[in-house]
């Protein structure tokens, strides 16, 4: 070659390569995350900006090694993750104020200004106030609703007395069976402790689809000696990479833990010196009445929560401590023995462990495998397993969206119990959890600003739980927490939605529908309403009523319409009927927000600065920046609230409505309330209220000293160093130590500090009149009532592999990695029977609606069983009509009982939760 063909060649190798490289330019770079419902989140991202926009994100794996011997959580992200900021630009991208033109959800709309529309929301705001007070204002809880933004457009709603539902009720995630076992929901370990598992159930979980992020963390479990099993019904993604696949028949998951219960004590497998300190199985219980022996029962003025105990050493009848802290009494686990009541009556009482194991007869594996389907043999290796290695069970929100999904995670906390298997590392069952970032939660107690303000009222809330544990050393820093913040959650506004749903929602004859409740129940639903309203269980909370319901909604991230059960079926038909005024703020048009009259733009992650919810699962505080500016006239969730806060005054000083009244008889000015909700503008700017939550963490000890909004944007992340004071983050009872995994329950048993329970044990005996009534004082497995008629085919969901909820479901990146559209998962001989092939669209109905959906044709589903991902936003199914459609929104009565140690209302914790897993549905080809 000459050589002007060689510098030709160069010329044009230098083009192509320049070209190449240019891609790859960029003018800055932040820091970014996502903050939304997914969990261990908290994924650091660099985000890389040119000329104004994203050109890529790319996960940042900047995560060092917590405990010397375990891997890093890093790379930390996923596909989704990596994809988002194509969202930014989305068709259905929200980048104007837009009011109502036609009839709510006709489609038409027309631009208006900010000030034109929060003018018109302040107005039906204030006209709501004076109709009936703030609290007719509702902000239903979310867990879309931005993150830790959440917590600051909460407190607008929660100063101005207005309603805020408790979100863990709405979106269905509350674990009844554990919170009844525990008195918390709190128990997550960090992800990276589950390398100290020497055995893993994944129990109607499935990680590698909905956990990307930590999956990896099994794998090194793997490496490391650990040996994993998925039960689930249908052959997951999660089964694909288990040693074991159990397929277990939907529903039946009682009765395969109570079986493998049976095989422990046959085999004398159990752990009884765990059993008889960190549960309730070694109290006494009456034969006559079923009830505990109290203190009450032997002596006059005695208390009805101190419980007695037959002492094997001594040979007598002994009060139980009141801690997990024995003093040299060994509780006996058999035997009935004598007590001598008050009025000296002779009675028999039995270790509650006795009444176990007359339960347990019923649950011999031969017997058990025809309930669940379920080998004997396997269920006997699995309890052997399970007695011999440090267990972890993985769960996820199946089991609480059951309608015995409470008797199910009684049963699988039982198989840990009676194998000693928490409180130690690579060990337990997983819950919900979340806190630790206690400055932002404490925002809405400051009177000004300042770390100052908050060390002294730190100290002095220290110096309170000090003087308090010493007047009673068996109570414990939760205990104390967990009656404080009911107290400040029932009087702020903060309040169960059951009385919303039954109220104003319709759901008071869904409720009432025989079919829909256990056939074992002995009254109407109505009857059980009552009677707790009677007995002033939900004394203050029964809002809204029929006389007096919510007029005004706003929906922050949320989305009613595609996520409530029953959803459009029932919100449209009885609730949106009696609003005067429904507000979405959302960065695109969801379903909710179609159907609304107000539609304000939000910016999207990387447009503002917010912090991804604070979990144990991993237990960062990660930074996700502003990148770019807002798309239009975008605004971050605080300062859309903002301007409507600064309008609620300017219109109520126009209107000479000044001050008002709280349901709890609070003053409220509302010519100052924009003042007052920002410290007089102290706190009017993202940054400054991030800066001040930060540094009041730090504070408080859940940060490291010295950590600002500053630091980290240099680093991305920090580590908490505390639990801090949230019930929810407590209830991990753990130290958090710099160079460990977390690890719950080890102040249970290192530290012998009693659980927030009536009993202060694990407790799995509830001698509460309704459940003896029920016959679940003890877990039992029992069949789910036919929701939604009798059919022969059962529905199971989850969370899709390709969205965050329904974030996604509009996004073509992520369709293109799906069929593009919602499917049913059916198995392949049942599709045989009814003449369904793979890809066809097909019709799912029941007695209460009927969706068209494309048939997804596998093995991998077992036969009866219906698998449907949500995360399909409604207007994606044909007519609209999706998953919801198909459900009851049922909830178990026995979610109402109160008056009973810890079963009462706590905000996040017990209260009634909505069923959609188990309805039963019908199918046929659609043409």
């Amino acid at each position: 070659m000459s050589h002007a063909q060689d510098a030709a060649m160069d010329r044009m190798r230098g083009s192509w390569e320049d070209t190449y490289r240019d891609k790859w330019k960029w003018d800055t770079v932040a820091w970014g995350s996502h903050c939304v419902d997914c969990y261990p989140s908290n994924c650091p991202y660099r985000v890389f900006v040119r000329d104004g926009r994203i050109v890529r994100e790319e996960p940042a794996a900047t995560f060092t090694t917590v405990e010397p011997g375990v891997p890093d959580m890093n790379p930390t992200g996923c596909q989704k993750g990596a994809a988002w900021s194509r969202m930014l630009n989305g068709k259905d991208r929200v980048t104007y104020p837009m009011r109502r033109a036609g009839e709510r959800g006709e489609g038409r709309w027309t631009r208006v200004t900010w000030d034109e529309a929060t003018t018109e929301i302040a107005d039906a705001m204030l006209d709501a106030i004076e109709e009936s007070g703030p609290r007719t204002i509702l902000r239903p809880g979310t867990t879309e609703g931005g993150g830790q933004a959440m917590a600051l457009t909460n407190n607008v709603f929660l100063r101005l007395g207005a309603t805020v539902s408790d979100l863990l009720a709405e979106v269905g995630d509350m674990e009844p069976g554990m919170y009844i076992t525990f008195g918390r929901i709190g128990m997550c370990s960090s992800h990276d402790d589950w390398f100290h598992s020497e055995l893993v159930l994944i129990w109607a979980n499935n990680p590698a689809q909905s956990n990307i992020t930590t999956v990896h963390y099994l794998t090194e479990a793997r490496y490391n000696g650990a040996e994993i099993v998925t039960i689930a019904p249908d052959y997951s993604p999660s089964a694909v990479h288990a040693d074991q696949f159990v397929p277990v028949r939907v529903g039946s998951d009682a009765a395969l833990a109570l079986a493998m219960c049976r095989v422990l004590i046959d085999e004398g497998l159990v752990d009884e010196p765990f059993v008889r300190e960190q549960t309730d199985l070694g109290l006494l219980v009456r034969t006559d009445t079923g009830r505990f022996l109290r203190q009450s029962d032997v002596r006059d003025g005695g208390s009805d929560e101190v419980f007695h105990l037959f002492d094997t050493r001594s040979q007598r009848i002994a009060e139980a401590p009141r801690t997990l802290e024995l003093g040299g009494l060994e509780p006996a686990l058999d035997g009935a023995y004598g007590a001598t009541l008050k009025d000296g009556t002779e009675v028999q009482v039995v270790p509650a462990f006795v009444l176990l194991r007359r339960r347990l007869e019923a649950y011999a594996p031969e017997d058990a495998s025809g309930v669940c389907g379920v080998h004997p043999e396997t269920i006997r290796q699995l309890a052997r397993k399970v007695a011999n290695k440090r267990t972890r069970i993985i769960t996820g929100w199946t089991m609480c969206k059951s309608y015995h999904g409470d008797l199910m995670e009684r049963a699988m906390c039982l198989v840990i119990a009676l194998t000693g298997n928490w409180g130690k590392k690579g060990a337990g069952i997983r819950g919900i959890s979340g806190g630790m970032f206690d400055g932002a939660y404490s925002l809405p107690q400051k009177l000004r600003v300042g770390q100052q303000v908050t060390e002294e009222t730190f100290r002095a809330e220290e110096e309170r739980i000090r003087a308090a544990l010493a007047a009673d050393p068996t109570l414990t820093r939760e205990m104390l927490m967990i009656g404080a913040g009911s107290k400040s959650g029932m009087e702020s506004g903060a309040t169960p939605p059951f009385f919303f749903w039954y109220n104003q929602c319709g759901y008071r004859d869904v409720y009432n529908k025989p079919s829909n409740n256990d056939p074992g129940m002995k009254r109407r639903f109505d009857d059980y309403v009552n009677e707790a309203l009677a007995k002033g269980w939900w004394k203050g909370l029964e809002h809204p009523t029929v006389e007096e319901p919510h007029r005004v909604l706003f929906n922050i991230g949320n989305n009613p319409l595609r996520m409530q059960r029953g959803g459009q079926r029932m919100l449209l038909e009885h609730l949106w009927p009696t609003l005067n005024m429904i507000v979405t703020l959302d960065f695109r048009l969801s379903t909710t927000a179609l159907y609304s009259d107000y539609v304000l733009p939000v910016a999207q992650h990387y447009e503002k600065t917010n912090f991804p919810y604070t979990v144990h699962d991993s237990m960062y505080l990660t930074l996700s920046d502003r990148a770019v500016e807002p798309q239009g006239e975008a605004l971050s969730d605080y300062q859309a609230m903002l301007l409507i806060a600064r309008k609620l005054s300017e219109r109520a000083v126009a209107r000479g409505l000044l001050e008002v009244k709280g349901a709890d008889g609070r003053s409220i000015r509302l010519d100052t309330f924009y003042d007052d909700l920002t410290l007089n503008g102290a706190l009017a700017s993202d940054d400054a209220v991030w800066d001040e939550a930060i540094r009041d963490s730090a504070v408080m000890g859940t940060l490291p000293p010295g950590t600002t909004l500053a630091t980290l944007r240099e680093k991305g992340w920090v580590r908490f160093t505390g639990l801090g004071a949230a019930p929810l983050s407590l209830a991990g009872a753990s130290d958090v130590r710099p160079d460990e995994t977390f690890t719950p329950f080890r102040w249970q048993t290192e530290k012998k500090e009693p659980f927030p329970t009536l009993t202060r044990r694990a407790q799995f005996y509830i001698d509460h009149e309704w459940f003896l009534e029920a016959g679940e004082e003890l877990p039992v497995h029992k069949e789910a009532p036919a929701m939604g008629g009798d059919h022969p085919f059962v529905v199971t969901s989850g969370h899709l592999r390709s969205s965050v909820n329904g974030m996604h479901s509009t996004d073509r990146t992520m369709l293109a990695t799906t069929r593009g559209k919602p499917v049913a998962h059916i198995n392949d001989r049942d599709a045989a029977a009814r003449g369904i092939e793979n890809g066809q669209d097909i019709r799912l109905f029941n007695d209460d609606g009927t969706i068209v959906i494309q048939a997804r044709v596998t093995p991998a589903v077992r036969p009866g069983q219906v698998v449907l991902y949500t995360g399909f936003e409604s207007y994606l199914h044909p007519g609209w009509k999706d998953l919801p459609h198909l459900e009851t929104g049922m909830v178990k009565w026995l979610t109402l009982a109160g008056g009973y140690g810890h079963l009462r209302y706590r905000p996040l914790l017990w209260q009634p939760v909505p069923v959609d897993r188990g309805v039963r549905v019908d199918i046929q080809r659609a043409t």
